[in-house]
């Protein structure tokens, strides 16, 4: 298997959106948890899932955009 040019651009690409997606999602993890300590809880299911919700949630976007932007970009450029 041979690497395309376009293939490797579309992969960083979605390298991009994926690492941006994984810092919006990882701040409304955060503030969801901080929201459910200030009202005198225990942080809620955040709190008690937080390694594996941060694990999927770096996992999907930053490993899976870029795999979808290589094959999106091997398709259309040929």
């Amino acid at each position: 298997m041979s690497l395309s040019l376009a293939g490797v651009i579309g992969a960083a690409i979605g390298l991009y959106i994926g690492w941006l997606d994984w810092k919006i999602l990882k701040g409304i993890l955060q503030a969801t948890e901080m929201k459910n300590r200030r009202a005198g809880g225990d942080g809620g299911l955040v709190a008690r899932h937080k390694a594996l919700l941060g694990a999927v949630i770096f996992g999907v976007p930053v490993i899976g955009f870029p795999v979808i932007g290589y094959l999106a970009a091997s398709s259309l450029a040929g």
